[in-house]
């Protein structure tokens, strides 16, 4: 396994160790406490790209879908 060097605050490093449990390394220490923000569910990122700045990203999608599915269709004949 790879490994990578982090330099931290004093402060930051105190804050870990606070949060370690007897016997756990740094690494399954950041893991334990990071699991929460990588699993996070679908349904948080509901409406999160909704307003009308994104209008236009959703008709780029749109159309890319159809035609998608459109070469898709011709393909098949």
């Amino acid at each position: 396994m790879a490994h990578k060097t982090l330099t931290i605050s004093e402060e930051a490093y105190e804050a870990l160790a606070a949060l370690k449990k007897e016997g756990e390394s740094f690494t399954e220490l950041v893991k334990r406490i990071t699991a929460p923000l990588r699993k996070k569910k679908l349904s948080e990122f509901i409406g999160i790209m909704a307003g009308p700045e994104y209008d236009d990203f959703e008709k780029a999608v749109l159309e890319v879908r159809h035609s998608k599915s459109t070469r898709l269709e011709r393909m098949k004949l």
